[in-house]
């Protein structure tokens, strides 16, 4: 089994801890980074929010690894369109050569793209734990991530689950 390395983005930190799947980052990947941007906004900023004490916890416990990016010109650019986490975990996922970028955001998702950067979402990371063998209901993390806000397309929703609203 190939192990997989990924750079995530603040939402997809605070949706997976939001629905109690937080630690499919532990399972699923062998090196998970946050740049600094990202940490800021999900563990300072976010203080006592959703997230914040999860992602504490896993550096604390060395899963996941806090990196400064080093290209600051490349993040400056991309900050024009997108945010500073968002920015940071692309250019970060370009420093490192990493295997994916989880992010969820769309417009970040498709600066990704047009940069050469394989885009993992949450749902996509969900998959890809279904894949490996992990027992999850997928169709309950999803409506609770809508339920929380997390934005889908009626048509994606209905080709993910066919038998459904």
């Amino acid at each position: 089994m190939k192990a997989f390395r990924v750079v995530v983005d603040s939402s997809c930190l605070i949706d997976l801890a939001e629905v109690k799947q937080f630690e499919l980052l532990k399972k699923l990947f062998s090196e998970v980074y946050i740049p600094e941007a990202v940490y800021e906004e999900v563990a300072v900023k976010g203080k006592n929010e959703v997230g914040s004490k999860e992602t504490k916890k896993a550096i604390q416990d060395g899963w996941i690894e806090k990196k400064a990016v080093i290209d600051k010109i490349a993040v400056q650019s991309l900050s024009s369109t997108l945010g500073k986490g968002e920015s940071e975990v692309i250019v970060l996922y370009k420093e490192l050569k990493f295997d994916y970028a989880l992010i969820d955001e769309k417009t970040a998702r498709d600066v990704a793209e047009l940069m050469d950067v394989n885009v993992i979402g949450i749902i996509g990371t969900i998959d890809l734990a279904i894949e490996k063998g992990f027992h999850l209901d997928k169709r309950r993390l999803v409506d609770q991530l809508i339920e929380m806000g997390f934005r889908i397309s009626d048509r994606l929703y209905k080709r993910m689950f066919p038998n459904s609203k």
